[in-house]
């Protein structure tokens, strides 16, 4: 699973809501990678709107076209020193996103996202709105951008 394309939450609603350019550059990947806190997101966000039954059923479609691996203890160990390495830099992000990192890292993911709070996780490749993968370097970088996407 080394060097597949994860992606994050705000990616997932971008191809969801018919982004163009995200479309046709999760359309261009092998496999579909979806850490299993994204797959809860997407779910509560769908449950959580004006249109509930229409977007589960719609976001079920997608999710079942995905690769959504399990997690266990690894990624909670994975968890745990990311979120203490996070801690002692003083560098807070959301848990889920901690959950998120802590997976791809494990699985040697690639995370597309929009959310710049992972470049704070140090080891995790993220697909930068230059269109390099880079390493997150417990810094805050740029933006990410599906839209530049190097895939």
């Amino acid at each position: 699973m080394n060097g597949e394309i994860a992606l994050d939450t705000s990616v997932a609603i971008r191809y969801l809501n018919g982004d163009r350019v995200v479309v046709e550059k999760v359309l261009a990947l092998p496999t579909v990678v979806l850490p299993l806190t994204v797959v809860g997101e997407l779910l509560f966000g769908a449950e959580n709107s004006g249109r509930a039954r229409q977007n589960i059923d719609r976001y079920l479609q997608f999710i079942d076209g995905c690769l959504v691996v399990p997690m266990g203890r690894e990624t909670a160990a994975y968890y745990s020193r990311t979120r203490l390495s996070l801690k002692r830099k003083g560098r807070p992000i959301p848990g889920n996103d901690i959950w998120i990192a802590g997976q791809c890292l494990e699985n040697g993911w690639i995370l597309a996202t929009d959310d710049t709070d992972f470049a704070y996780v140090d080891g995790l490749a993220i697909e930068q709105g230059t269109g390099n993968r880079e390493q997150g370097t417990g810094n805050r970088g740029k933006g990410t951008s599906v839209a530049a996407l190097t895939l």
